[in-house]
């Protein structure tokens, strides 16, 4: 008896499914321009639920023109209203979802709601909010915004970065800005210097420079600062990668020797190859790496280390010239 009972009962729940399947891409069919607006108006009153939950999905997935014209068409079904109510109201996960969504909305009244949950209770909530306004070249002052998330100090979150890189599109001064002023905290200053770094102002790099030689020696800003000397690949990196390639943290010396390839510090060779011998074996990884990127004298003293290294040395110059298709 309870064995028929339970056949019956997943007969009925895969009934259910396949119905509810045939009406989501009923749902869809209409919603990508199949419908009038006049069923459009009865779907939103009919299964509200549903209509919004395939709104966010679609929002999310359509890009381009396309994605405008929905925009449009979701505005009209009243789509924007609902997301600014679960914004409010709805669970954590929710909310993040709705002010990712809504950045996609143009009117004030989505911008509104959005500033507003810059003060949300949920810290998630509120960089997500801070995102879709950046996004959409619509985030408050950047300094404000440093204050009212707390950025770099309760809030510490690496998309720190890509909120500064959004709002440095069209605002870089005050991006820049947030370097020179000695109350932000290290990690935005970090933050907006890679938020900056892609950018190719030169005129970085002696400011990233002096930063990078007056950080915390073992401080987590300190490798940032010699990656994004390394991505500039300018020589004007060279006393703080120098510097960095002693240091007694194994992931600043990392950083140093990887930014020193990039630069292609021929300079530095030998310190480079002294540290094929170092105690991190992620420290002698990025050595060989660096000596690789310096070409030919590189590989050439990679050759000469594989035969007559240290044993810890000659391991380290055999594996990165055989990643390179070398011969020892």
């Amino acid at each position: 008896m309870i064995m028929v009972v339970l056949i019956l009962a997943r007969i009925v729940a895969g009934h259910r499914h396949e119905a509810l399947v045939a009406k989501r891409r009923h749902f869809l069919s209409l919603l990508l321009g199949d419908g009038s607006e006049e069923e459009l108006a009865q779907l939103s009153q009919e299964s509200p639920r549903l209509l919004g939950e395939l709104s966010l999905e679609l929002i999310q997935l359509v890009r381009g023109e396309e994605r405008d014209q929905f925009i449009a068409t979701a505005t009209r079904l009243g789509i924007d209203a609902e997301l600014r109510r679960r914004l409010i109201k709805g669970a954590t996960r929710t909310r993040i979802t709705a002010a990712e969504v809504l950045g996609d909305f143009p009117d004030d009244h989505s911008a509104a709601a959005l500033e507003a949950a810059l003060d949300d209770r949920s810290p998630d909530v509120r960089l997500a909010a801070a995102l879709a306004l950046a996004h959409s070249n619509r985030a408050p002052p950047v300094g404000l915004l440093v204050e009212r998330l707390r950025l770099g100090t309760s809030e510490r979150s690496l998309l720190i970065t890509s909120l500064l890189a959004d709002i440095a599109r069209e605002r870089q001064a005050e991006v820049r800005a947030l370097i020179d002023d000695p109350a932000v905290p290290p990690p935005v200053k970090a933050a907006a210097i890679e938020a900056l770094g892609a950018t190719g102002d030169y005129s970085l790099v002696p400011v990233v420079n002096a930063l990078a030689l007056a950080a915390d020696p073992s401080g987590e800003e300190l490798p940032r600062y010699l990656r994004v000397l390394g991505n500039f690949q300018h020589p004007a990196g060279t006393p703080a990668v120098t510097k960095y390639l002693a240091s007694p943290t194994w992931y600043v010396r990392a950083a140093a020797a990887e930014a020193a390839g990039k630069i292609c510090l021929y300079e530095l060779s030998y310190k480079l190859l002294a540290m094929l011998d170092d105690g991190d074996w992620w420290v002698r990884f990025r050595a060989g790496e660096a000596l690789v990127r310096l070409g030919e004298p590189g590989r050439r003293l990679l050759g000469e280390t594989a035969r007559c290294g240290t044993e810890r040395a000659r391991d380290a110059a055999r594996l990165t010239l055989a990643e390179q298709g070398v011969p020892a």
